[in-house]
This record gives C-alpha cells, sequence and structure tokens, in this order.
C-alpha cells in the first residue's frame, strides 16, 4: 500500500541544538515499510523570518526548553529531499510570521497544491494519508485526501486544544479525516470533547525499538534497598522535565542511601547543577550527561526507580525501557502515560512538578517489603513487552484501516 505521512516535525540530518524533535513518525514508517508499505514522509515544518533566527541559540533553546515548542534551526527554511530507512522524505517548509499562528485557507491550498505537484513528479498516488500533529498537517491531510480519493487519519499530539480547535479549524476538518487518534487515554477523552464526536479517537501509543524487548529482563528481582535507592532520570534538561521538583523530592525523603542519576543534557543543566550545590546535595546527585543508548539501557538495568514527571508529556518511549528493566517507574499523572500505568499494580503516577507529592511516593515505596516492589517491577515489564515498535506500528495502521473500512 502507499501511504503518504503529512507531519510538523520529524528528524532531519542538519538539526541543532539540545530540543530535538521527536522521532516519533520516523519509528513507524520505518516499520511499514519493513512491512512491505511504500512510504513518504512530507515534512512541513514552520520557517520564520530571517531575522528570527538570528536570536542566540542559548535564548533559544531556554524559549524552547519551557514550552512545547520546537525552536527550529535556520536550516530547516530549506527544501531538502532524502532517502533514509527505506522512506522517501521530503521537506517542505511553511511560512508563518510567529509560532503558533494558524495558516489561511489559501496558504493551505497553495501547499497541497505543491505537494501533489511533487507527488506526480515521482510517480507516487497515496492510497492512505497520515497526519500526525495539528497543524498544518489536519488540513493538509483533509485537502490531500479527497484530492487522491485515499482514505485518511489524524493523530494529535496534546494540541488538539480549545484554543486551537478554532485557530486550526479542527472543528470543521476533522469532519473530512476518516479515523481521528490520540496519544493517550486522557487525550482521547479531551478530543472526544472538544470535537463533539461519537466515538473514542484510536489510541496511537509508541514504541521502543525491537532489541530492547529482546534484551529486556524478562524477571524482576532487584528492589533490595538494604545497600541504598538507585534513582534515575533520562530525558532532556528543560524546565517542563521538573526534574528540579525530583532534586527536592530525594531529598525531601531524608534517606542518606537515596542517589540520583541524572542522563541527558538540555539548557537548564546549569541551572539545576546550581540547585544541587545550593541544596547540598552534590555526593547524592549526579549528572551524567548525554550517553549511546545502549549505555542508557545499562544505566537503567542497574536502577531501581525511574521518574519522569513532566509537563505536556505526550508518550515517551523512555518510560517503556525503563520498565522493560524492571524499574519502579513514576509517571506524570494526567499525561500521555496515565492509562498505561495503573498507580501501585506496575508504577506510579505523580502530578508534573509537585514535589511534596513525589516525596510520599518515594516514602510509599520505601515502605513496601522487597516483594511488593518486585511485584509491581514484574508487571511493568510484562506491561512493556506489549510496546516493540513492530507491534505498536502494526496496531497503529491496522485500527487507522479498520475504521476507514479497508479490512
Amino acid at each position: 500500500m502507499n501511504i503518504l505521512v503529512i507531519t510538523q516535525l520529524y528528524p532531519q540530518p542538519d538539526d541543532t541544538g539540545d530540543n530535538k524533535p521527536t522521532r516519533t513518525v520516523e519509528y513507524f514508517a520505518k516499520e511499514w515499510v519493513q512491512a512491505g508499505h511504500k512510504v513518504v514522509v512530507i515534512h512541513c515544518p514552520s520557517k520564520f523570518p530571517i531575522f528570527f533566527y538570528w536570536v542566540p541559540d542559548a535564548i533559544k533553546n531556554k524559549v524552547g526548553g519551557s514550552s512545547s515548542n520546537i525552536i527550529p534551526p535556520i536550516e530547516s527554511r530549506k527544501k531538502l529531499e532524502r532517502e533514509a530507512l527505506g522512506i522517501h522524505v521530503y521537506r517542505m517548509p511553511m511560512l508563518k510570521m510567529m509560532p503558533g499562528m494558524g495558516y489561511s485557507k489559501g496558504r493551505m491550498q497553495r501547499q497541497a497544491k505543491e505537494i501533489a505537484s511533487y507527488l506526480e513528479q515521482k510517480g507516487f498516488v497515496p492510497e492512505l494519508v497520515m497526519g500526525h500533529f495539528a497543524n498544518p498537517s489536519t488540513e493538509l491531510v483533509a485537502l490531500l485526501a479527497k484530492h487522491y480519493g485515499a482514505k485518511s487519519s489524524m493523530v494529535f499530539h496534546h494540541d488538539c486544544t480549545e484554543r486551537n480547535v478554532q485557530r486550526y479549524r479542527l472543528d470543521v476538518l476533522h469532519k473530512e479525516i476518516g479515523a481521528i487518534g490520540a496519544r493517550s487515554v486522557i487525550e482521547a477523552h479531551d478530543v472526544k470533547r472538544l470535537l463533539h464526536l461519537q466515538k473514542e479517537p484510536f489510541l496511537c501509543y509508541s514504541g521502543v525499538p525491537n532489541d530492547a524487548i529482546d534484551a529486556a529482563e524478562r524477571t524482576c528481582n532487584k528492589h533490595d534497598f538494604s545497600k541504598g535507592i538507585r534513582h534515575i532520570y533520562v530525558g532532556s534538561l528543560i524546565a517542563r522535565k521538573h526534574l528540579d521538583a525530583v532534586i527536592r523530592a530525594l531529598l525531601q525523603c531524608g534517606n542518606p542511601n537515596a542517589m540520583l542519576e541524572v542522563v541527558g543534557g538540555g539548557p537548564e543543566e546549569e541551572k539545576l547543577k546550581a540547585l544541587t550545590k545550593e541544596l547540598k546535595a552534590g555526593d547524592r546527585v549526579r549528572f551524567i550527561g548525554r550517553v549511546p543508548r545502549s549505555e542508557v539501557l545499562d544505566k537503567m538495568k542497574q536502577a531501581q526507580v525511574f521518574t519522569l514527571i513532566s509537563d505536556g508529556e505526550t508518550f515517551g518511549m523512555v518510560y517503556i525501557e525503563a520498565m522493560l528493566q524492571g524499574c519502579l517507574v513514576i509517571a506524570s499523572k494526567g499525561g500521555g502515560f496515565d492509562g498505561i500505568i495503573q498507580d501501585g499494580v506496575n508504577g506510579f503516577l505523580c502530578e508534573p512538578g509537585n514535589a511534596e507529592m513525589l516525596a510520599s511516593i518515594y516514602q510509599r515505596i520505601e515502605q513496601l517489603s522487597e516483594a511488593e516492589r518486585n511485584a509491581i517491577g514484574q508487571r511493568a515489564i510484562d506491561t512493556a513487552l506489549n510496546f516493540s515498535e513492530k507491534e505498536v506500528a502494526e496496531n497503529y495502521l491496522r485500527d487507522v484501516m479498520t475504521i476507514n473500512g479497508m479490512l
């Protein structure tokens, strides 16, 4: 089958800075290619006036780090065509004056026309048009699916909000799209309400690399805390990740044998190191920096408690990777993982950035018996084994095809 994917965010070889785009869409496309489908990705990043790029990287990274916005490098203003992992990728930037703005209907129609012209040159006729991220994908999916008489789907990434429904014309456009998806149970409820859908959107989860599933621990027996508690954080060091709350919660617990390894880098790194020094926790919090993925998995294997309680977390694959290693995972309540993690069953849920609540969860974990902690870790492993890239990509495509009457 010929699959056309429209997305605002997609990894490119000329990406720079700390706040890089998610690889989620690339992972889906890779698995579909391996399953025998032909996939073309049209990447439509925002292109801003040239003076926007004169702002120093440190400021752009800080702005991006404190919000869910990706601040693009100047290279992203250029068109780019390449093939990787069997996926044909074409970057086709769209000019806007300010971040967050919508596009006019005329601008969308011109973009759709240009995409169709490009596909005609390549001899590619899509049978299924799939979109990710509300703007500009929703309108482009609707236009291109109509142009080709193709089936369609659209997956929101926590960007179908009350403000965006009107700004991006989502209230009208969703009626022209065959299947509507969301990245979490919580988001699915919100999308149904905001768009007045009759049915819940299908769930489009992320997966972890298949080799991580193959290398996963199958039995959890590492939660003996008698020699200390090994905490780990893996992720970008940006404000919305609330690593400062993790550090404060660790110290509030008062257990001198609880240690935290911080894996990752970002614009908040120096600020967080200064906080650690101010709290006199330098001997208990260790900043590792960025390390190869294989080393990240090794560190998770050695760790016992993984914490990521960020705002706006859609569906972090890092949660699954930690669960595969039997870690006791603490995720954001109301975030993309709420619904997969059941509090006290296969992990724990904490309000984003709430250091007091997190400290109480840490205390709760310490009060459990070793057998109870290992049982939670085992249920985490059993849950995560169902989230390989291959399996979630298959489920995603099957759901879209079923809803569109293609199966």
